[in-house]
């Protein structure tokens, strides 16, 4: 997956705080499933365990089909805590 794809959704993430509009959010939740989910399967085959485990739990939280509501004050933090761990995390997407 290439770099820029991980940013775009880091950034999307840190701006997921702000209160915008649903389309956005959904938006979001598209794009971040998707990115969680490749990282999921990219290193499920590696000797890393739990790095595709959380990157698993990430897609499943971030599912736009069987939507996981929680209150908008947790959203808050989980974005945010997505972005950093996905940014720390990028090498692992391109390896």
């Amino acid at each position: 997956m290439p770099v820029q794809v991980i940013y775009i959704t880091a950034a999307l993430l840190f701006v997921g705080v702000f209160p915008l509009p649903l389309e956005y959010y959904n938006l979001m939740k598209i794009v971040a499933f998707g990115t969680f989910a490749w990282g999921s399967y990219t290193n499920f085959g590696r000797k890393k365990i739990l790095l595709p485990l959380v990157y698993g739990l990430l897609a499943i939280l971030f599912n736009p089909i069987a939507e996981i509501t929680l209150p908008k004050e947790f959203w808050i933090g989980i974005d945010p805590a997505a972005a950093i761990f996905l940014l720390v995390t990028k090498r692992h997407f391109t390896e």
